[in-house]
């Protein structure tokens, strides 16, 4: 998985969860984003998109739950 070119660095981005056959969707904050990846990198428990939307799009989204867990290292 790569996000060069278009991941922020701050902010929120918008997120897609699957487990099995449903899809959530999320938003979370950049920071959040990265270490929840590199969570899953360790340990493929899901399938993630990131999906590239304007901030518009993404603030009808719910937040990602227990998004300020993944704030930290």
């Amino acid at each position: 998985m790569t996000t060069e070119g278009w991941f922020p660095s701050a902010g929120d981005v918008h997120l897609r969860i699957w487990l099995a056959n449903d899809a959530f969707d999320y938003t979370a904050t950049a920071t959040a984003v990265q270490n929840l990846i590199g969570d899953w990198i360790r340990r493929h428990w899901c399938t993630i998109e990131l999906i590239h939307d304007p901030m518009a799009a993404c603030r009808s989204l719910p937040r990602l739950p227990c998004e300020r867990l993944f704030l930290g290292p």
